[in-house]
């Protein structure tokens, strides 16, 4: 099962003309403000009939020295609607709906074709667990700051308690919210010498749950009659369907 979900974080600096000047919001008050946002996004749900939502990010994953990886930089784009979902990153695309899901993977020249999966319609359910487990964060933190970033937009900073960090491996929590825009910008994720990640960042370029983009069906995609259209004319299928 391919994972369309990835995760969230960023480093980010305080601007010289800032400097000296208190954030307004108090750190009870940038507390209630996450909650808050978490509630919304809890009662977005999956898209309705007629709506598609659109989602832009960039993740960028440094791993600890003794692992030998690179830092890893996920630009990856994703549009859902009821009945069809598309998702595209520099390795490879998604084209869904209810009866087909093909994986394309333009460096193998490649195209996986499968049976559809009720569960990746599903991905709100396993969305609203992931914004609990963000809730819990919050709720039982060790301390939690709030610093002004620039006239619209605070650094939230979350050092989880002693039960949540060994559970997670986790550090630190650094949030960049925008209050002008009421939402999430930045999260950045600072783990221990346990776990293989040292720091992981995701920063959201759009967040839209009622977007004027379109969602071909995934035949129309890839196909034109019964061929592979141009730019995949040289690519091999893989039936997954039989198996």
């Amino acid at each position: 099962m391919i994972t369309f979900r990835k995760y969230i974080l960023i480093l980010t600096f305080l601007p010289l003309v800032l400097w000296g000047r208190e954030c307004p919001y108090a750190n009870g008050d940038c507390r209630k403000l996450l909650l808050d946002y978490l509630e919304r996004m809890e009662g977005v749900g999956g898209p309705l009939e007629g709506k598609v939502y659109h989602l832009r990010y960039r993740m960028e994953t440094e791993f600890t020295p003794n692992t030998g990886m690179d830092v890893q930089i996920n630009n990856t784009e994703v549009l859902t609607s009821k009945e069809r979902i598309m998702v595209h990153d520099q390795k490879m695309s998604v084209f869904g709906d209810r009866e087909n899901i093909f994986v394309v993977l333009p460096q193998q020249k490649r195209i996986y074709w499968n049976r559809s999966d009720p569960r990746i319609f599903k991905e709100m359910d396993a969305h609203a667990q992931l914004l609990e487990v963000q809730r819990s964060l919050l709720n039982s933190a060790k301390a939690m700051e709030c610093s002004l970033a620039d006239e619209d937009q605070i650094i939230i900073t979350v050092e989880p308690n002693l039960e949540f960090a060994k559970r997670a491996n986790l550090v630190l929590q650094k949030i960049t919210y925008d209050t002008k825009e009421h939402r999430v910008l930045k999260v950045e994720n600072l783990y221990d010498g346990k776990s293989k990640i040292k720091r992981q960042v995701i920063t959201y370029y759009v967040l839209d749950f009622d977007s004027a983009k379109k969602i071909n069906p995934p035949i129309a995609e890839l196909f034109k009659g019964n061929s592979l259209k141009p730019l995949y004319r040289d690519f091999e299928i893989i039936d997954n369907r039989k198996n």
